[in-house]
């Protein structure tokens, strides 16, 4: 069976935190699960989300930065909590295969 790395890392800000996600996806690397969290709260764009769609100053005002994602999906906000990136091929046989809904349907179901 084929192994993985897992990596835990430390609360990092967001754009640490997406910084090490885009380094590890085009680093080439082994299938990868990495767990972290986010110091300080951050809401994070999807790659394509309009920047217009946010307001910036109520973010400001309750001390949440904003970044946006390598992946796709709408705004998320991340406070006080436990996150998960799953790096690997898209056809990796663990992951569906088919359709990134496939691949999010099988992590899901682990």
């Amino acid at each position: 069976m084929e192994r993985w790395r897992l990596i835990i890392d430390a609360p990092r800000d967001g754009a640490r935190n997406m910084a090490r996600d885009e380094a590890l996806a085009w680093a080439g690397a082994p299938p990868t699960l990495r767990l972290y969290a986010w110091q300080p709260a951050c809401l994070s764009l999807g790659r394509f989300q309009r920047s217009g769609e946010i307001d910036r100053a109520a973010c400001g005002r309750a001390g949440v930065a904003i970044v946006r994602r390598p992946s796709g999906g709408r705004a998320l906000l991340h406070d006080a909590e436990l996150t998960y990136a799953v790096i690997a091929s898209e056809h990796h046989p663990l992951l569906g295969g088919s359709s990134i809904l496939a691949s999010y349907r099988q992590i899901s179901l682990a």
